[in-house]
């Protein structure tokens, strides 16, 4: 069995904390430095998102490695793609 790396967990816990972040802010009445840390991390936080949940999501669905591989018959072309 392979070693679980948590990636996806850990994105959603960076999203939980981002929007933790805004709300605080929002409750406080503003102006606060949770809303300078809201402005400034979405961008690396979105981005290691998107990599993992995107990453994981090809890994899983294209015939290029992983799971993906398994299904893929070498005689045939991998499923969903045009001839």
């Amino acid at each position: 069995m392979r070693q679980k790396t948590f990636k996806r967990e850990t994105a959603v816990v960076m999203f939980v904390f981002l929007g933790l972040l805004c709300v605080f802010d929002l409750l406080s009445g503003g102006g606060t430095a949770a809303l300078d840390w809201a402005t400034l991390l979405p961008v690396p936080i979105f981005g290691f998102g998107v990599a993992a949940f995107g990453l994981d999501a090809a890994a899983k669905q294209l015939p290029i490695g992983g799971q993906g591989m398994r299904d893929a018959d070498p005689s045939m072309p991998p499923k969903g793609y045009a001839e």
